[in-house]
């Protein structure tokens, strides 16, 4: 377990701040595996948040939406950048 270097509500009302801007993501898969994504943050809900991506994933042709929550930012799992 990771130390908790903010609280929840802070990173709550940041992602909040961010809703409608673009943003780089990286998201941790596990075994040293991180997945980089350019999207931006759709809506926010009580306890997550939905990103819609700029570009599809490999083999698919429409473009989707993911969705976290805020836990994994605490943890350190999902990480995020404005852009500009």
């Amino acid at each position: 377990m990771r130390k908790k270097s903010q609280s929840l509500a802070a990173i709550k009302a940041k992602i909040e701040a961010m809703t409608g801007k673009d943003i780089n993501m990286s998201v941790c898969r596990g075994r040293k595996r991180v997945s980089q994504y350019a999207g931006t943050i759709e809506n926010t809900f009580p306890s997550i948040f939905v990103v819609r991506l700029k570009t599809a994933i490999k083999n698919t042709e429409r473009i989707p939406c993911l969705s976290y929550s805020y836990n994994d930012v605490l943890c350190g799992e999902v990480r995020i950048d404005e852009v500009g």
